[in-house]
């Protein structure tokens, strides 16, 4: 029983990453950023060129990943999304361009590295500690303290400082913010990047503990959109209770039916909500205003 809650904690944490990567871009840009997808496979495959091809220190190897990642997020919203945003295009023109960047950068990365699994050869994948009876390895390890971390850092730093504030009365309200004098398009800029860069993380931890391929990000974005729906878009907290329910009921679902049930079961869940509480589960229901 202690290693199924372990490994319900460890899925959690990963769909809690995704989730927050995700919602910084959702919850300002206001479109499905479907290319995200892509986004989070990128870092690894990069890594992996600088560690196996070019031989670089799997650190170096890993921070070049991240800080390629960030840039190109942001320069996806720079050339891509910020003239479309001037044009006024609608929220569906946005969605339909990013699900073609996903399919062109998928393409891409299967184009140079091929569809078979990689694996990132380092010493930083480690054996399985054993803590009270339960077994993690370092790689999970990292990503259950790196959500707990980001967790805080979203909830009492970011939402509180003025670049949180910014993106906040962005996601709020977009035109207010412009008439009092946020700069809407280096905050859209900021959203991008940041988004990026923990998405690239994810895919990082991912292929670090099991390998990676030019398609594992699709997965993993959709359980992420799951748990912003569930929780509440923007709500740290209630993507954190919905990212714990969803890895929750799937490992419930694998250990009971069997593993093939697990994406079922997650859709079933996004499914009663979106019937049962739209809003999800730290969202506000709004009010008509009766006159």
């Amino acid at each position: 029983m202690g290693q199924l809650f372990a490994n319900i904690l460890f899925s959690s944490c990963n769909i809690f990453l995704v989730a927050i990567s995700f919602s910084l871009i959702f919850s300002t840009a206001r479109f499905f950023h479907f290319a995200h997808a892509a986004v989070i496979t990128i870092a690894a495959y990069v890594s992996f060129a600088l560690s196996s091809y070019l031989g670089l220190p799997i650190f170096f190897s890993v921070l070049l990943g991240l800080v390629a990642t960030a840039l190109i997020g942001w320069g996806l919203e720079l050339v891509i999304y910020r003239p479309m945003r001037r044009r006024e295009a609608s929220p569906l023109v946005l969605l339909l361009t990013s699900l073609g960047l996903y399919i062109l950068l998928q393409n891409v990365i299967s184009l140079f590295f091929g569809d078979d699994t990689k694996i990132i050869a380092s010493s930083a994948i480690t054996p399985a500690f054993s803590i009270i009876g339960v077994k993690l390895t370092g790689i999970q390890l990292t990503v259950i303290f790196t959500s707990f971390a980001v967790f805080f850092a979203k909830t009492f730093l970011i939402d509180k400082t003025r670049l949180g504030l910014t993106l906040k009365a962005i996601a709020d309200d977009p035109e207010l913010a412009k008439v009092s004098g946020i700069d809407y398009d280096s905050a859209m800029g900021v959203a991008f990047g940041m988004g990026s860069l923990l998405a690239g993380a994810t895919g990082l931890f991912r292929a670090f503990d099991v390998g990676m391929t030019p398609t594992m990000g699709l997965p993993m974005l959709l359980l992420g959109v799951v748990a912003v729906v569930v929780g509440g878009n923007g709500k740290t907290l209630g993507i954190a209770v919905a990212s714990f329910l969803l890895a929750f009921c799937q490992q419930i679902a694998g250990w009971k039916f069997g593993t093939q049930w697990e994406e079922t079961i997650a859709f079933i869940l996004l499914l009663t909500f979106l019937l049962y509480r739209p809003h999800g589960i730290m969202g506000k229901q709004l009010r008509k205003a009766t006159v």
